[in-house]
């Protein structure tokens, strides 16, 4: 009795129903080996990050709506002015934010230092202040999954900040050697109770900052720096 074929992971996981993309050439691949940085257009000059297994998408497929999320707007506040509330956990610690860090005017103090508390390198157990702007990140991707879904989701926090030690212990699992992490600009998260596809169209949405898709891993991440995309298989 002959065996199904074993499903494999696509190559580029935000095709399922429109867009296209080009996948790395031979001289892409030599280019990659070499550790050089290919170009991609998304609105403007745009740079991978990463470079080690990626595949290079075209704008169109960036831009391309694979599931509802594309009907939420990219840019703009995702829900005026009211307070900003996020739901976070680290699996590392067992500790948890539910709660507004943000008034509609301005962020909550004594909520930013218990976000950077959690976001810490718990590892050595340091923390420093985060950028505001990786938490408006956040909120933007749990608020896709509350228009998409009709209920606020826990993001799930797998590394926030890193201290130069941290780092460098993770370079061989793909850590960058001047990574966002290191700055407190940065955070890997996962969604609880929902997979890398959507994860991967709803962070996309968002439109700002960089963005990198851990296929096998099943985590985005995302950071406050020049916008630029990276795909890992």
């Amino acid at each position: 009795m002959m065996k199904a074929p074993r499903r494999r992971a696509p190559d580029v996981i935000l095709l399922r129903r429109r867009g296209s993309a080009r996948r790395p050439t031979g001289a892409d691949r030599v280019a990659l080996d070499a550790g050089q940085r290919l170009p991609v257009a998304v609105d403007g000059a745009v740079r991978f990050d990463d470079t080690s297994a990626m595949d290079v998408l075209s704008r169109r497929t960036l831009l391309a709506g694979t599931i509802g999320s594309a009907l939420i707007p990219v840019s703009g506040p995702a829900a005026a002015d009211g307070p900003r509330h996020l739901r976070l956990y680290s699996p590392h610690t067992g500790e948890s934010f539910d709660d507004a860090y943000h008034d509609g005017r301005a962020p909550l103090p004594d909520a930013m230092a218990a976000l950077d508390r959690l976001l810490r390198d718990h590892r050595a157990d340091a923390v420093r202040p985060m950028d505001p702007a990786l938490y408006e990140l956040l909120w933007r991707l749990q608020e896709r999954y509350r228009r998409a879904r009709g209920h606020t989701p826990r993001l799930l926090l797998l590394s926030g900040y890193r201290t130069e030690e941290t780092n460098r212990s993770l370079l061989s699992e793909g850590a960058a050697l001047n990574s966002y992490h290191l700055r407190g600009q940065a955070a890997d998260v996962a969604v609880e109770g929902y997979g890398i596809y959507m994860l991967a169209n709803l962070s996309r949405d968002i439109g700002q900052g960089g963005w990198g898709i851990y296929w096998r891993r099943r985590f985005v991440h995302l950071d406050t720096g020049p916008p630029r995309f990276w795909y890992r298989r």
